[in-house]
């Protein structure tokens, strides 16, 4: 069983075939710094895969100044980097191209990958419910190509709703 303690939060309790921590694996070691990746990628269920981000904050979509809105645009644009490049990476790892490792737990590799759900989950802590909506609509804006080919989904909670979805811990 395995806890992952991220922007200060413990996600799991978790059964460790079940977790492939792309963010400190060797795989992205070797590929480079400039590949951005999320947490973690997890298996919830036999025909789901979630990739997890997690932060400790956000910056505020208000359009009062440039240089928040272009600060916004950055994050937003920073996590959906580390959505696609964390997709990219798993599949290139799933498909023979970058898995010489063996840090794949063999449950991903026995996945039927035609019928797999994409989940892709922020979960930002101590966040307001009102502040997550307009995060939901720029990501999912921005992922509307990948959610379209691949019927990838697009999530972002705060720490409560993670809690009540059994993301991360009670006591966190």
């Amino acid at each position: 069983m395995i806890e992952i303690s991220e922007s200060g939060m413990i996600f799991g309790v978790y059964e460790d075939d079940r977790v492939f921590r792309i963010e400190i694996s060797k795989l992205h070691d070797k590929i480079g710094n400039r590949i951005k990746v999320v947490e973690f990628i997890l298996m919830r269920k036999q025909n789901e895969l979630d990739f997890i981000e997690a932060k400790s904050s956000s910056p505020k979509p208000i359009q009062d100044s440039e240089e928040k809105v272009e600060k916004f645009n950055k994050y937003i644009e920073e996590i959906t980097d580390k959505f696609i490049h964390s997709f990219n990476l798993y599949y290139s790892a799933i498909l023979g191209k970058n898995n010489h490792y063996n840090e794949i737990s063999s449950k991903f590799l026995d996945l039927d990958n035609s019928i797999l759900n994409f989940k892709f989950i922020l979960v930002i802590k101590n966040h307001k419910e009102e502040w997550l909506v307009p995060i939901l609509n720029a990501l999912k804006r921005n992922l509307a190509y990948h959610n379209t080919i691949w019927k990838s989904d697009v999530i972002v909670v705060n720490e409560e709703i993670a809690k009540k979805y059994n993301l991360i811990k009670i006591n966190s």
